[in-house]
């Protein structure tokens, strides 16, 4: 059996990075936006839609240099969990 070895973990350049605030804003406005991506600077929102690829691109444009992307799903619907362990 091959063994492959994996690249090392580097750190950030720019340390630990704090999403406190982009997580508060989700708490607050998550079901306004389900079923779309949003990017947020903070807690400030830059857009949100179906594709967060433009909506990066301009995050990136105003200066932002780490945009906090999500995609909120409806939490009402099931979600697909896999188990390596069968109850049977």
């Amino acid at each position: 059996m091959a063994t492959q070895t994996l690249p090392p973990v580097r750190k950030s350049p720019l340390g630990k990075i704090d999403f406190s605030r982009e997580r508060e804003w989700l708490k607050r406005h998550r079901a306004e936006y389900i079923g779309q991506w949003v990017v947020l600077d903070g807690d400030r929102l830059i857009g949100h839609g179906s594709d967060p690829r433009p909506i990066v691109a301009q995050a990136r444009a105003e200066g932002v240099k780490i945009p906090f992307i999500r995609f909120i799903r409806d939490e009402s619907e099931p979600s697909l969990y896999l188990s390596a362990y069968d109850d049977n």
